[in-house]
């Protein structure tokens, strides 16, 4: 009796295709449960004692669902492409940089300096996307 074994490669790649839809249906769990959060937002606006401070953390979970959206977005590019691309890795990285900035001047205790760091972060990393897309293998 002669009992064929499937090749290791293929039963691999089979098994990686089912985590990672396993993955995928997890992450559309994750970012509903993040939207019904946020949108449950409109309470704390209106149970705050004022309305600035509830805005304030209103705006603040918004920016940071959608720091979380561009995230996951670049692990389904990554399962898509099967490799980790620099631009993808970049987005949800210059969003955050940007929402911890939107953040820092809503509050008004940001200094000179650092809104200057700010700009220099934001700007290397928009040349190395811009160089990522640019001289991208694919």
């Amino acid at each position: 009796m002669n009992v064929k074994l499937p090749e290791t490669d293929k039963l691999f790649g089979r098994f990686l295709e089912l985590i990672v839809n396993i993955l995928i249906l997890y992450i559309i769990v994750v970012l509903a449960i993040g939207l019904i959060k946020t949108l449950a937002g409109i309470q704390v606006l209106m149970g705050a004692t004022s309305f600035s401070r509830g805005f304030s953390m209103v705006v603040t979970d918004i920016l940071t669902f959608l720091v979380i959206i561009e995230l996951f977005k670049g692990f389904v590019d990554y399962f898509k492409a099967k490799r980790f691309r620099l631009h993808s890795m970049l987005d949800p990285t210059i969003l955050f940089v940007i929402r911890e900035l939107i953040v820092t001047l809503y509050q008004q205790q940001i200094a000179w300096l650092n809104v200057l760091s700010f700009a220099a972060l934001i700007l290397s990393m928009g040349i190395c996307r811009t160089l990522a897309v640019k001289y991208s293998p694919v």
